[in-house]
């Protein structure tokens, strides 16, 4: 009886800390994208066409060194992504490795499988440099509505007095055979230099971005490829503010400070006043601790 007790009270004071979750939710907004359903060559980009999306993702810490990560994910070029990876850590390193499936994109196929795999070494307090690669696993496409996509991500970083800084680059593409005849393939490509800001004991940790942008839709048939190409100089911001050692709100925003474009050999078409003059990304929600 009292072993029954003891084990008890150690589930009630233990479980907490044993199956604690984080568990972040996201809403996606912004108008920096060209038109995802569009099946031809695009002269101009009004501005007041939005993308928008959700993200419902978390991790648990299955003991020091393993900590599970899965989710829902939104990206306006990857689209809808589910994955499930896990993460082994030790003091100089991280290796995560796991599935993850295209869902929902298209009725056919309704999931895409694929890879997703991550390095990192750090040298606490110093600097660290990392590694991530997803890619969908399959041949060719072999019927309408099939699709790829691939995501990539280098990044080293140094720390200083309360801020890391980080230079990045990100690759994500998103290929799709939208008709028998016709092939789009939209990429994305950002260089970046980003400041985390923090100090202990203050509850806001505050994000800082440069970064020079690159959005292409290539729409390709037997007899020849044309091309939409955005390039964007962005000033990005971005907040984690604990609210409550169990919630955290979360906010960030990219916001264009210059544009160009081209819609084949001609020059693209931007807004010059309106609402539409103003390009941006942004994202808004909530981390919950369990």
């Amino acid at each position: 009886m009292k072993r029954v007790i003891l084990t008890v009270l150690a589930v009630c004071l233990l479980g907490p800390n044993l199956f604690s979750v984080d568990l972040t939710t996201l809403a996606h907004g912004g108008n920096i994208l060209f038109d995802k359903d569009s099946k031809t060559l695009e002269d101009s980009i009004s501005g007041t066409d939005y993308f928008y999306g959700v993200s419902i993702f978390g991790k648990q810490e299955i003991d020091e060194n393993i900590t599970l990560h899965a989710g829902f994910k939104y990206d306006p070029i990857l689209r809808y992504t589910t994955y499930t990876t896990v993460e082994f850590s030790r003091d100089f390193y991280q290796i995560a490795v796991g599935p993850f499936f295209g869902t929902f994109n298209s009725w056919n196929p309704i999931m895409k499988s694929g890879i997703s795999t991550s390095i990192r070494f750090d040298y606490p307090g110093v600097a660290f440099a990392s590694l991530r690669s997803d890619s969908s696993i399959a041949a060719r496409f072999t019927k309408s509505g099939d699709y790829m996509q691939e995501h990539n991500k280098i990044s080293v970083g140094y720390y200083v007095p309360h801020a890391i800084c980080s230079l990045n680059l990100i690759t994500k593409r998103y290929v799709t055979q939208k008709t028998d005849s016709l092939e789009i393939d939209d990429s994305f490509t950002e260089y970046s230099f980003d400041v985390d800001i923090f100090q202990k004991n203050v509850p806001v940790r505050v994000l800082l971005s440069f970064a020079y942008q690159q959005l292409e839709r290539i729409y390709s048939t037997a007899a020849e490829n044309d091309t939409n190409k955005l390039n964007s100089v962005i000033l990005g911001t971005g907040f984690r503010i604990e609210a409550s050692p169990r919630l955290t709100i979360l906010t960030e925003i990219d916001s264009n400070v210059y544009s160009f474009g081209k819609a084949g050999s001609e020059s693209l078409s931007l807004s010059g006043s309106g609402l539409g003059m103003y390009l941006f990304r942004a994202e808004v929600g909530a981390e919950m601790h369990f």
